[in-house]
């Protein structure tokens, strides 16, 4: 069993994670499993907050984050 408790900076939320197998222990022991964990939290509560329908809203979100993201990183290279 693996335990990890999330808390984002500005002390919004706090995510506790239990974890019974092998693999995904692995997973959650990763350097980067804070950052994913934190991205997932906050995309499900954005979904459950929209009342939207699983899993459209979220690939809608996503979709409108990663477009956004894209044009900041362009204007940004220009």
């Amino acid at each position: 069993m693996s335990r990890r408790s999330i808390r984002d900076r500005e002390g919004r939320f706090s995510l506790h994670v239990e974890i019974h197998d092998e693999m995904l222990e692995e997973a959650i022991g990763h350097d980067n499993a804070e950052d994913v964990l934190k991205c997932a939290f906050i995309l499900a509560l954005s979904v459950l907050a929209q009342d939207g329908p699983w899993p459209g809203a979220a690939l809608h979100s996503m979709s409108s984050f990663m477009d956004e993201m894209r044009s900041t990183l362009i204007t940004g290279l220009q």
